[in-house]
């Protein structure tokens, strides 16, 4: 193994097989986390080595080209097999940020760009994002065209994607090429989306540095909570206050749903707490169709009062004595 090789998955903290998705994230969460704008000053020089440790780790390995020869010959040194090393800039000996490990495999090249057909520069597809959407269970059901402001990655102004500003690496995005804006997104949502589903809304998430496709945008959706329903899966619960003659000689009452309101049968000898299920007016299921509304009844006394109803209840106390 030659002097000064650099171990790049281990860098990253991956492993040898790891996907391009998996490398970025891992390079992401890293290259937050030892940005060294971000670390106390006492921690400056520690956070910057080992910045441009990770960020020459993610040069090599979220590119196909170079992570292949690298993995060819990384180990056994550049050798012959490695291309012929650039020739320094004027008035410095290495391209800044990187180690002579990487300059004697890879030269000063790599912007960041696949090679296509024929050897020529091809872009790379914008990256992309995930974000949460909450909506109410009425336009979980309804579903329908809405619009949402949500935070998505774009081009880092500074340095146009590149995550580089001059030799080194951009400080304004910590070399991911990405920053955070917010936008305006507009999406329709199908029919019956559940809590948790994932929608895909392509052309919608990062730019793409040199004229590529945008990535996707995945939306997750939550559900907020309601006022009148708990819902528990597809299914959904609420309460209706009953009267207590109501309760016990049955009667048509009218019960809250997403729709409007709703009568239902209650029936003869219902006990408080008793829970009647309608059928197909919950939410949307996996695999189609909807869960239930469950009422919980709940029997209580009016408030509205007379002599002729004092007197009723005291005969009916009597009576069930």
């Amino acid at each position: 193994m030659p002097t000064g090789y650099r171990d790049y998955y281990a860098a990253l903290g991956v492993k040898k097989d790891a996907s391009a998705d998996e490398i970025k994230q891992a390079y992401r969460r890293l290259a937050k986390l030892h940005h060294p704008d971000l670390r106390k000053a006492d921690e400056k020089s520690a956070a910057t080595v080992k910045f441009k440790e990770i960020n020459e780790a993610y040069e090599v390995l979220s590119d196909p080209e170079k992570r292949g020869l690298y993995d060819r010959v990384g180990a056994e040194g550049p050798g012959e097999a490695a291309p012929r090393r650039s020739a320094p800039p004027e008035g410095g000996d290495s391209f800044e940020g990187f180690s002579d490990f990487f300059e004697g495999m890879f030269g000063r090249g790599g912007e960041g760009f696949a090679r296509g057909e024929g050897g020529r520069a091809a872009p790379r597809k914008g990256a992309d994002a995930e974000a949460e959407l909450s909506i109410s269970l009425e336009d979980s059901l309804s579903g329908g065209d809405k619009k949402f402001s949500l935070s998505v990655p774009v081009l880092c102004p500074d340095c146009g994607g590149s995550g580089r500003r001059g030799r080194g690496f951009c400080p304004a995005c910590a070399g991911v090429g990405e920053t955070q804006r917010t936008r305006t997104i507009s999406a329709h949502l199908p029919r019956l989306v559940r809590d948790g589903m994932r929608l895909r809304l392509r052309g919608q998430g990062g730019a793409s540095g040199g004229g590529g496709e945008p990535g996707d945008l995945y939306l997750r959706i939550r559900l907020l909570p309601h006022p009148v329903f708990t819902a528990t899966g597809a299914d959904l619960e609420t309460s209706v206050l009953a009267a207590p003659w109501d309760a016990q000689l049955g009667a048509e009452i009218s019960v809250p749903t997403l729709e409007g309101p709703l009568r239902i049968r209650l029936p003869a000898k219902t006990h408080s707490g008793g829970r009647l299920r309608v059928a197909g007016k919950g939410l949307g299921k996996e695999g189609g169709g909807r869960g239930d509304l469950f009422v919980r009844v709940r029997v209580d006394i009016t408030d509205k009062t007379s002599d002729k109803i004092e007197a009723l209840y005291r005969e009916l106390r009597e009576a069930a004595a």
